[in-house]
């Protein structure tokens, strides 16, 4: 089977869902555990996508001495 590409969108939409689902009080413990670890998978995932993504974004913007621009907070 062939693997889809991550993308952090549709991983925050599914996050949505996720929390939409554990929202309802009609949903039992074993079902809410499932969802729960589920957002927890996606999340870290998405954390991982935006350190990469931050990672090579500093690379690029490193000035020609090697030096990293300061960030404006």
């Amino acid at each position: 089977m062939a693997r889809t590409k991550f993308s952090i969108e549709k991983a925050f939409e599914e996050l949505d869902e996720i929390l939409e689902r554990l929202d309802d009080p009609k949903l039992s413990l074993s079902d809410s555990m499932e969802y729960y670890k589920k957002g927890v998978k996606l999340l870290e995932k998405c954390n991982q996508t935006l350190d990469k993504t931050e990672k090579e974004i500093i690379v690029l913007q490193e000035g020609k001495d090697g030096s990293i621009p300061e960030r404006e907070d």
